[in-house]
């Protein structure tokens, strides 16, 4: 029986052998002044500096590089702070108008890292008058909800933080149609996927480049990536976060026991919120009814309860779980101190609606975790109101934040699904926070996952006057 390993090996092998035996080494006299080198960036202080370090590595390789051969090199949240630019549709227009002359634009993300040297000599056994599509090649190991069920032997997808590379004959071809009414583009889920499957309808398909790297600075890389996951010092203490569990009496027995005998143990910050109180378990019931889906109005209501109970209102952090999340919270916490709890910080796995086109709003995907500080908790609480209580509580969050220029930062490291619904590749190159669901997969053995990554210990933050620091189912 071939395994998804096995299908993931030919694949990718193949599109090697196809791209390799169709172009000569260094054949064609592209420069890297030829190339334009976009950073998918985002506003956040701490993902900006993160493109900032990224802009001065490639400043410093550039002394030695004569000044007619310089590429350009800009910061998408600086250069074009638009809607959507994550899924990059609404940059190719940009592009086709800024960069007349240009032969190639290469787009990465702020953890990237570049040798423009191995770049330039890579781009010359590529015929920059074609559509080119390049980059470290990933597929699915199964039919997944995240990629609306394609099947893996369809279509290979490039991990974008490993940089991929378009050539502007294949942007002009992309621009001339778009939007495509054949091309579902109202919610934007896997960019890299989309994008892929984008560009599959012009018949081009992804080429596959070992040297764009995932993990490590290996002989011949091209790019690589630099961190597996951040490191800016001390977690955050355990009572700067406060955890909310969203669950419902029919799922008391179910998930809610999986959580308390795992992730639940490791905070002494949680309260699990149902329509129906339980003292054995025990959960708060907030005079919201339970509903099959959207649960805006307990996700509001909890969020109330938070800023209106005066040991809540002292946290730092709120995260708003499913009852079938799987999270590591300690690790979350050392994430956490990475961003300045006293600003406007909502984090999550980012999805968008109707951003594809330049317009709508981005949103937190629910299951992998929802995570606010407390002054855009304030702000929800005080301007953000549901339409009924089964609204889709993450897309009315991100409509209300889009209102007030509020960006959703997203990290690689929170999963709305399994982990089977992600590629190899892809979970290779980041140590992982959470993943959801308990559907066709067993969620202990997920959290002893979760657990076996190793994090350089590191002692909570502290306060100088105080123990603790205070500085289901949607698309």
């Amino acid at each position: 029986m071939v395994g998804y390993r096995d299908v993931y090996i030919f694949l990718v092998s193949f599109t090697v052998l196809v791209s390799v035996s169709g172009e000569e080494p260094g054949k064609y006299d592209t420069r890297l002044a030829d190339v334009v080198i976009v950073v998918l960036s985002q506003p956040n202080p701490y993902h900006a500096d993160k493109g900032r370090q990224l802009q001065i590595d490639l400043m410093e390789q550039m002394i030695d590089i004569p000044k007619d051969n310089k590429p350009a090199v800009y910061l998408t949240h600086k250069k074009w702070p638009i809607i959507g630019a994550w899924t990059i549709f609404p940059l190719l227009e940009k592009w086709q108008q800024n960069f007349p002359l240009a032969k190639w634009i290469f787009f990465c993300e702020d953890e990237t890292r570049i040798h423009l040297k191995e770049l330039e000599k890579f781009i010359q056994k590529f015929d920059p008058t074609k559509d080119w599509f390049i980059g470290h090649a990933l597929v699915d190991k199964e039919p997944t909800i995240i990629h609306h069920f394609t099947s893996p032997d369809k279509l290979t997808f490039p991990d974008f933080a490993a940089g991929v590379f378009l050539s502007f004959p294949l942007i002009n071809k992309m621009v001339s149609r778009w939007p495509d009414d054949n091309f579902r583009a109202d919610f934007a889920i896997d960019p890299k996927h989309e994008l892929a499957s984008y560009i599959l309808l012009d018949d081009v398909k992804l080429t596959h480049a070992p040297e764009l790297c995932l993990t490590g600075d290996k002989p011949n890389c091209v790019t690589y990536i630099k961190q597996k996951f951040p490191d800016c010092g001390a977690p955050v203490a355990d009572d700067d976060l406060f955890v909310a569990v969203k669950t419902c009496e029919k799922f008391h027995s179910d998930r809610v026991p999986i959580v308390l005998e795992t992730w639940a143990q490791e905070t002494s910050n949680i309260e699990f919120y149902s329509e129906k109180e339980d003292r054995s378990i025990p959960t708060i019931d907030l005079g919201i009814p339970n509903t099959e889906r959207g649960h805006c109005g307990k996700t509001m209501a909890i969020m109330k309860r938070v800023v209106t109970t005066p040991e809540l209102m002292k946290k730092q952090w709120l995260l708003i779980a499913d009852d079938d999340t799987i999270i590591n919270l300690p690790r979350l916490r050392h994430l956490l101190s990475c961003y300045d709890p006293n600003s406007h910080v909502a984090l999550g796995e980012r999805y968008g609606y109707q951003v594809s086109k330049g317009y709508g709003y981005d949103y937190i995907t629910g299951g992998g975790g929802m995570v606010f500080s407390m002054p855009v908790v304030q702000r929800l609480v005080d301007e953000c109101h549901c339409s009924s209580n089964d609204s889709p509580d993450n897309m009315i969050i991100g409509m209300c934040l889009r209102s007030f220029d509020i960006p959703i930062t997203h990290v690689p490291y929170l999963h709305r699904a399994r982990p089977d619904d992600y590629s190899e590749g892809y979970l290779s190159r980041h140590i992982p926070v959470s993943f959801h669901k308990h559907w066709n997969c067993d969620p202990i053995k997920i959290y002893n996952m979760l657990k076996s990554y190793d994090l350089k210990p590191q002692k909570p933050k502290q306060d100088s006057t105080s123990q603790s620091c205070h500085n289901h189912e949607e698309l």
